[in-house]
């Protein structure tokens, strides 16, 4: 037998500890996703309820409005931050999608309650 007990070299893979915060940021981000559809309904039902709205529709005047292609974008930007936090292992870049994903769901509800204004 050896003098000096062998040790076990230190092994090449960090430990990290286990992501709690991974599975809670996945639930809000679905929770809110799924609060989205209802707060756009409420919004557009809100926005159908001015009388600059039912001017457009009924007469065709002061027809002004946000262009389509911003609630375009804020929509895309809500969707592929959902699917980030859904999908990615990183806690930083998972924290920064979820913000990302309520900042554009509030966006496109700002641009829908302001049609028609």
């Amino acid at each position: 037998m050896s003098p000096h007990p062998r040790t076990r070299a230190a092994s090449p893979v960090p430990i990290t500890p286990p992501d709690v915060e991974g599975p809670r940021l996945r639930r809000r981000s679905a929770v809110w996703a799924g609060l989205f559809v209802p707060a756009s309904l409420l919004a557009g039902i809100l926005v159908l309820t001015r009388e600059n709205t039912a001017r457009c529709l009924t007469k065709g005047e002061a027809c002004d409005g946000t262009p389509g292609l911003f609630y375009v974008a804020a929509l895309a930007i809500a969707l592929a931050a959902l699917v980030t936090v859904q999908s990615t292992s990183r806690p930083g870049v998972r924290r920064a999608a979820c913000w990302t994903q309520l900042g554009a769901e509030g966006i496109f509800l700002i641009f829908l309650l302001t049609a028609f204004a």
